[in-house]
């Protein structure tokens, strides 16, 4: 008993230097580079529908089908990983629903609000968050192109269900633009080439090298413009966290990120148990749980007019909040504390 007070102790002693680092080595660089984006946008004016179309139609497809290809996901995991996210998107929506009943949220805020909560930025801040978390322990490909299948779930049902909700009532706005919406959507387009591109793979066999080969100044375009991602794409936050505005209104932004940063995690994890999820991809899924609002939930709420001072202010208090529950959040997932959470 004695030995085990000792340990304890000695973990308790160590808490504030762990957290410490995983703050410095895996949540700064997020935060300085989103922070030179910030800087830019306030002294230069950054033109944000280049930079964000930048990000959406060029790098992030370019990972996608570059981490698909080279780090294999078995299927078995991606599956789970998918799963895993729609049950988070289901369990947030139903939670943020209760308490806006409870807490009397206006009806016709309650659609932003559960924008502001469902869906988190898994890409932007979220790949780049798990490349960072996993790379001491050589899994920061596996971990990005593990999240690449968050990003998607989390994307795609964005562009359906969120245009849904961001559309609310309005009457000028027909489902075929809706549908266009969805059509539009670059990384699925990206993830139908590279799963075309590895059945393809598969039936040239023995001859793939070959013809992977022939194909290298192709491919070299693609590693260049993937390895541009983490830049980009943390850039375009801070520049798009630089664009906020003061407040115009009344809005439930504290409960908002109460729910997407303490509460979010707190799903995940009673998710991870309830699907039997262990180790590494227990620990990447629960990572990811942590992350802010999502721009995107931002974006849907300007294009629709569904009060994006609401949406805009989520994304700013829940990421600059962010660092300190990411950090806790990721040395929750390290520790031994919880079983099947070793790394």
């Amino acid at each position: 008993m004695t030995t085990d007070v000792l340990a304890l102790a000695m973990s308790i002693q160590q808490l504030p230097a762990e957290l410490g680092r995983i703050f410095y080595f895996v949540v700064l660089p997020i935060l300085l580079l989103a922070g030179v984006g910030f800087l830019l946008q306030r002294k230069l004016g950054l033109d944000m529908p280049t930079l964000t179309r930048l990000n959406f139609h060029f790098v992030i497809p370019a990972l996608i089908y570059f981490s698909l290809l080279t780090n294999p996901i078995p299927a078995d995991d991606a599956l789970k990983a998918i799963l895993f996210t729609v049950a988070m998107l289901v369990a947030l929506a139903a939670v943020t629903y209760l308490a806006a009943c409870i807490r009397k949220v206006p009806r016709d805020q309650r659609r932003a609000m559960l924008m502001t909560t469902m869906f988190y930025n898994s890409g932007n801040y979220g790949l780049p968050l798990q490349g960072l978390a996993f790379r001491p322990a050589g899994l920061a490909d596996w971990a990005m192109g593990l999240q690449i299948f968050v990003v998607l779930v989390q994307n795609f049902t964005g562009f359906t269900v969120g245009v849904l909700l961001a559309a609310g009532g309005r009457k000028d706005r027909h489902w075929k633009q809706n549908l266009l919406h969805i059509a539009k959507f670059p990384p699925l387009y990206a993830l139908a080439a590279a799963l075309i591109t590895i059945q393809i793979r598969a039936w040239l066999g023995p001859s793939a090298p070959d013809v992977a080969d022939a194909l290298e100044p192709f491919w070299d375009v693609i590693r260049y413009v993937k390895e541009a991602f983490l830049a980009t794409a943390l850039l375009t936050l801070g520049a798009q966290l630089a664009l906020v505005s003061g407040d115009k209104g009344r809005y439930p932004i504290r409960l908002s990120v109460i729910l997407r940063l303490l509460v979010g995690p707190a799903l995940g994890l009673g998710l991870i148990y309830l699907f039997g999820l262990e180790g590494v991809l227990a620990q990447m899924l629960l990572i990811g749980t942590a992350t802010p609002t999502a721009v995107n939930c931002m974006l849907m709420c300007l294009e629709f007019d569904n009060h994006p001072d609401y949406a805009t202010k989520a994304v700013f208090y829940s990421t600059l909040v962010s660092p300190v529950t990411v950090t806790v959040v990721i040395f929750l997932a390290r520790s031994g504390l919880l079983p099947g959470f070793a790394m």
